[in-house]
């Protein structure tokens, strides 16, 4: 039964593997049993370089999290994010053929196939259609076009393609710790199912998952998503930086960036000092917040200015009512949300997860936002696909016409 069963969701990222169990209570409601975080090993720039050394990390993290809830998995949905993410704009057109001239899931199912079936490059893979609205006849911007009458529907999608290569790696890897994957779910549309609402969504909105290695973005307006992508770059760029500038190894470098750094130097006043550690035979010394901050602003505005200019190479322009939401762990990195704007011009806030069932309120941080996406998403998902897990209140509205179009992702 689908109110038994267990969810297990996976973020593999440059520098931290993290997992969540999760299951049904009898109500249907989603209930948080496990969350588990291992240091991440075998991966650079969000892909697998190493597949024996992320195994490990995978095998430890998991069997973690079994041990907390008590409770054994056999499948994953596992989050996926990057530079080779890219979105593709797509429709399908079909002919009602019904006698009354009403328009059914079937005809809906089959213009989303037509829209699928948009030619892709050989070294890519769609990992999710979006459905983004519909147009009956001449009548456009629908979202609920069941029982309409109507001559001719049209089916707006976006395909997010991954790289065939890395989707293969992550599921291989995957599938020697002994899991099946279930579906790998970009990230950054986890992120979107725990940080914003959906009234957010009608306004229009971003949503900037900036990792260790890779920064991902997606951009919703009028409820629907219309543009997703990622650059290579993240915030371990920056402690690159700072391990240079100090001399001093990665780890401490890291923990400088975390406790002092900033990404906004006007915030920073010209008399705050710090102290770096002593490492390496080297003794500690006094330096100054201020430089420290002029360092790191612009790795930080670099990130944001290639993102900016990808929305405008696509012609992305808003209206984002909403604003932009910082995720990952990049995002806690002071004086972010004021260089956000900076760039953007638009404001901007860092995103924390909703409260979850189960869910210890340690875990309400943007770092776990896409592993607590990732199995909020898919008891979505399950829910509009089985009537025993949706409440008496929900049956017979439109998730249950659509029976799971829009909660299942392709």
């Amino acid at each position: 039964m689908a109110s038994d069963k267990t969810l297990l969701g996976l973020d593999i990222g440059t520098t931290s593997i993290r997992a969540v169990i999760g299951s049904f209570t009898k109500e249907g409601e989603l209930m948080i049993e496990a969350v588990s975080e291992r240091s991440s090993e075998g991966v650079k720039n969000g892909s697998i370089v190493n597949i024996e050394q992320t195994l490990k990390a995978i095998n430890s993290v998991v069997t973690d999290a079994e041990l907390q809830s008590g409770s054994e998995v056999t499948s994953v949905i596992l989050g996926i994010g990057g530079e080779h993410i890219e979105g593709i704009q797509s429709s399908g057109a079909v002919g009602i053929t019904n006698r009354d001239q009403e328009i059914k899931n079937d005809d809906i199912r089959k213009s989303i196939e037509i829209a699928r079936a948009h030619d892709i490059p050989q070294d890519k893979e769609i990992i999710h259609t979006l459905v983004q609205d519909f147009q009956v006849d001449s009548r456009s911007g629908i979202k609920d076009p069941i029982d309409m009458i109507g001559h001719r529907l049209d089916t707006r999608v976006l395909l997010v393609t991954a790289s065939s290569s890395i989707c293969q790696n992550e599921r291989k890897c995957v599938q020697k710790a002994g899991l099946q994957v279930q579906r790998l779910c970009l990230d950054v549309l986890a992120d979107s199912e725990v940080v914003l609402t959906s009234e957010e969504k009608e306004m229009g909105a971003i949503v900037i998952n900036i990792g260790s290695g890779t920064t991902t973005m997606i951009c919703y307006s009028q409820g629907s998503p219309v543009y997703v992508g990622g650059i290579s770059m993240g915030g371990d760029i920056v402690t690159s930086d700072i391990a240079y500038m100090l001399q001093l190894p990665k780890v401490a470098a890291e923990s400088i960036k975390i406790e002092n750094g900033s990404c906004h130097t006007p915030s920073v006043s010209e008399d705050e000092m710090m102290i770096t550690p002593a490492v390496g035979g080297k003794q500690a010394f006094r330096f100054p917040r201020k430089e420290l901050a002029k360092v790191i602003e612009p790795r930080m505005a670099e990130i944001f200015s290639l993102l900016e200019g990808e929305l405008e190479k696509n012609g992305i322009s808003g209206p984002f009512g909403a604003g932009i939401v910082l995720v990952g762990g990049g995002s806690l990195l002071s004086g972010v949300t004021e260089l956000c704007c900076e760039i953007f011009r638009i404001p901007a806030r860092i995103g924390f997860p909703v409260a979850i069932s189960g869910l210890d309120r340690q875990y309400i941080n943007p770092k776990y936002s896409t592993v607590l996406g990732l199995v909020r998403l898919e008891a979505k998902r399950l829910r509009e696909l089985s009537p025993a897990v949706v409440s008496r209140k929900e049956k017979g509205g439109f998730g249950q016409k659509m029976k799971g179009l829009f909660g299942k992702l392709f």
